[in-house]
């Protein structure tokens, strides 16, 4: 069931472009079979149950229209010369300008002839693999960040591109709201972030509401807290940097979870780990 509605929402998103397709006369009889050396356009997307959103294609109309094929947020649009039809070889290695592409592609490949379209499932297996666990985090929406952070001398001047004095103000690298230098030591800088209650700051991802700040909490050294502004709506559709594994990555939000209080973020690339479909067109059999 879950395949048959996979295939029925791809169908209805393509339609409009389908019908502009003219199609390709002196079709071959025999269809693509492994080996074949092909041409195809395609649209990849996520499965319905991650938004249908498109996060390739070959066809520049496609990638250029937001609204019609909303995109995932690592899409990137592309000059219109580099949109043209993929060139597969169809379940054997990349050879002569044709690349060998995911299984579960190749394999939907298979039996088409020139003209015909198909829409193609792809298991994660059978597809791009099902990522690193550890590259997935799952956080709170609602969280306490400390009102007081140290800094070794040689991370503020990093961060700040300043030399520290007690009381400059400098903004937060992250939160990018005000922050005091409260004292300063021969190694190290003691600051105190200064939001406003109530005011939102915008983060590298999306923004924040400043909900309290405490400064008796925490034994004296305060506690601010803040809630992420994010929804279901923001999945897929909003990215951001950070660091992992003490690498700076992008990762994609992935998971908004209003009821349990929680977002989730994925380092993984956005293919990895979720099943998939692929609109695609035989524009020609090159090698049968």
């Amino acid at each position: 069931m879950v395949l048959i509605t996979a295939i029925l929402a791809v169908l209805v998103i393509f339609a409009a472009y389908q019908a502009t397709i003219s199609p390709v006369t002196g079709s071959e009889e025999r269809g693509v079979r492994n080996g074949s050396k092909v041409q195809v356009d395609y649209i990849g997307m996520l499965a319905p149950e991650y938004g249908s959103l498109v996060f390739d294609t070959s066809i520049y109309d496609v990638a250029a229209d937001n609204i019609t094929y909303p995109k995932v947020a690592t899409f990137k649009l592309r000059d219109r010369n580099q949109y043209k039809p993929l060139m597969v070889h169809v379940g054997e290695a990349s050879e002569g300008g044709y690349t060998k592409v995911v299984d579960g592609f190749s394999e939907g490949l298979v039996g088409m002839k020139p003209g015909e379209t198909r829409t193609i499932v792809v298991s994660p297996e059978k597809g791009y693999g099902n990522g690193d666990p550890s590259l997935i985090k799952t956080l709170p929406l609602v969280e306490n960040v400390k009102m007081r952070e140290t800094y070794s001398t040689k991370q503020f001047g990093a961060y700040f591109n300043a030399e520290p004095y007690v009381g400059e103000v400098v903004e937060h690298p992250l939160y990018h709201w005000p922050i005091v230098v409260e004292n300063l030591f021969e190694n190290y800088v003691i600051v105190r972030n200064e939001p406003e209650t109530g005011k939102e700051y915008s983060t590298e991802g999306w923004n924040i509401r400043v909900l309290d700040v405490d400064s008796t909490a925490d034994g004296g050294n305060g506690t601010i807290t803040i809630k992420h502004l994010i929804t279901k709506e923001d999945e897929f559709r909003t990215t951001g940097t950070g660091y992992i594994k003490g690498i700076e990555r992008t990762f994609i939000l992935t998971d908004v979870n209003e009821t349990a209080g929680t977002y989730t973020i994925d380092y993984n690339e956005v293919t990895r780990g979720r099943t998939l479909v692929f609109w695609v067109k035989l524009i020609s059999i090159d090698v049968y």
